[in-house]
């Protein structure tokens, strides 16, 4: 049996990837961390919502199948 595909989990990874390579570019003076939050935090609220959709549009299919 296929393991269940978790796109909250998705999410939640990708989000610490990403304010890790974040913060390390913030580390190293490539990029200002506040600022670059301040200006992408919609984004996270954006992905949420879409994997929150995705699981209740999969959770659905899987009700469906015998």
């Amino acid at each position: 049996m296929r393991p269940r595909f978790e796109p909250d989990k998705l999410a939640i990874g990708a989000g610490l990837v990403a304010l890790g390579t974040v913060g390390l570019l913030s580390r190293i003076g490539w990029l200002d961390f506040l600022t670059t939050v301040h200006t992408w935090w919609p984004a996270i609220l954006v992905v949420w919502g879409f994997a929150e959709l995705y699981a209740t549009f999969a959770e659905r299919e899987t009700r469906r199948l015998p």
